[in-house]
């Protein structure tokens, strides 16, 4: 499955210019591998999606960051994370959310920032990291 969403973020005392907030347009490719259910599926692309759609026109920060309140308090749709938000922990977050929530076996997930640069990660349901996360 391939999915887009579009949100900000910048990491939290990064020493070059990704510690400024700005945006991307993400694109997210899952795979994914479990028992088929009844229906034939190993998972409904529906379930998939609405993991992926609660990132959309967030910004994301890490919850350690001091704009997070800040842009909270102004009403924005802050999307919190217990690290930072580099392309390979939202690739962690996803495949987590993704085997946990739709009991899953394994996932990999691959998120690209550009075109270009993308961060990749496998993980088995029994391995996985346990990202702790807010969301809006």
């Amino acid at each position: 499955m391939e999915r887009s969403f579009h949100a900000a973020h910048r990491l939290w005392q990064h020493r070059q210019k990704c510690r400024f907030l700005h945006g991307h347009s993400y694109r997210v490719k899952i795979k994914a591998q479990g028992p088929l259910d009844p229906r034939g599926m190993v998972a409904d692309f529906a379930d998939v999606k609405a993991i992926i759609d609660q990132l959309d026109h967030c910004v994301i920060l890490s919850k350690e960051d001091p704009l997070a309140k800040v842009l909270k308090e102004g009403g924005q749709r802050v999307f919190l994370l217990d690290r930072n938000p580099t392309a390979e922990n939202l690739a962690l977050l996803i495949a987590q959310r993704v085997i946990e929530e739709l009991s899953l076996e394994m996932a990999e997930v691959e998120v690209f920032e550009t075109e270009n640069q993308s961060a990749f990660c496998a993980l088995r349901k029994d391995k996985l990291p346990h990202i702790k996360f807010e969301i809006p």
